[in-house]
């Protein structure tokens, strides 16, 4: 028996159409898909593929999240700082707009004569709690090059972010970077993001779960697309004009493998607290401007 799992896709239909062709040449009977869907131009097309397909489980994720109650009369409707998420709205359609908001924020996959296993977005406590491989330097390294960990700041310990949970097995996502590792009570694995991952290399990331000798192995893999495809996605569905700097940062993390989003969000964030006005679900037009305006997107 042999599972993909994938994670993380932000509507780039390219990067997942490679994955599920490099899955189904390895066999795979099934699909797990632990969330973050949107924000990116295909996110519609993305949902409705997956839907379709037999023996397939999905979760949201903290960016699907984010569409919940999002329309007029939010305050974040009318906001540049959340221009992504309002294009992203008003593209999808009511039927992938459903299947979102339908799906559960965890679940767990148990199949005949296999371990079950627990799918989690961020972590078993919080959808945006970042797990950590914190007994794997290479690995850790890579946090630290994308803005998650300080340099030689210590992860939070593996286990105590995994007490409570019972299945052998848990899938994460949200950090885009892919690990595995074992722990007391089983295996903990992290397939990385097939949309946009970060870890200074485009290719799109998954995993394999194959259930050989009475428990779950993993294999991790990094599948090659053409990037053109979703550079045009991007430039002909309008969200790279609509969305603003965020998708413009997203697209380069695509390219580069580099965390570029979560630069512009750190320094907008900074700006914003010295403006006094951080914490808060609605950065104001003016600081948001201020920030874009100051941020080198080649640094």
């Amino acid at each position: 028996m042999r599972l993909a799992v994938v994670s993380d896709i932000h509507g780039n239909l390219p990067a997942l159409q490679a994955v599920l062709a490099d899955a189904g040449r390895h066999g795979a009977d099934g699909l797990i898909v632990a969330g973050d869907f949107c924000t990116g131009p295909q996110t519609g097309e993305v949902v409705r593929l997956l839907a379709r397909r037999d023996n397939c489980w999905m979760i949201y994720g903290n960016r699907d999240r984010y569409l919940e109650g999002l329309g007029p009369g939010d305050p974040r409707w009318c906001s540049r700082q959340w221009a992504p998420l309002r294009w992203q709205s008003e593209h999808l359609g009511p039927e992938a707009l459903a299947l979102i908001a339908a799906l559960p924020e965890q679940r767990v996959v148990a199949l005949p004569g296999a371990a079950p296993i627990r799918v989690v977005h961020g972590s078993p406590r919080r959808l945006s709690e970042m797990l950590f491989p914190d007994r794997d330097p290479a690995r850790l390294r890579l946090f630290e090059q994308a803005g998650f960990l300080a340099p030689g700041q210590g992860p939070p310990p593996l286990e105590a972010a995994l007490a409570g949970v019972r299945e052998p097995v848990l899938v994460c996502g949200h950090t885009h970077i892919a690990w595995q590792q074992r722990w007391s009570g089983g295996l903990a694995l992290n397939p990385g993001s097939a949309g946009e991952p970060l870890e200074g290399d485009p290719r799109a990331r998954y995993a394999l779960l194959t259930w050989r000798g009475g428990c779950w192995q993993a294999e991790l893999r990094a599948v090659a697309y053409d990037l053109d495809l979703i550079r045009a996605a991007y430039r002909e569905s309008g969200l790279l004009a609509e969305g603003g700097p965020f998708a413009h940062a997203c697209l380069r993390n695509i390219e580069t493998g580099q965390n570029c989003s979560g630069r512009l969000v750190a320094h907008i964030e900074r700006l914003a607290a010295e403006a006094g006005c951080a914490g808060g679900a609605v950065i104001p037009d003016e600081v948001w401007e201020q920030a874009v305006a100051g941020f080198d997107r080649e640094a």
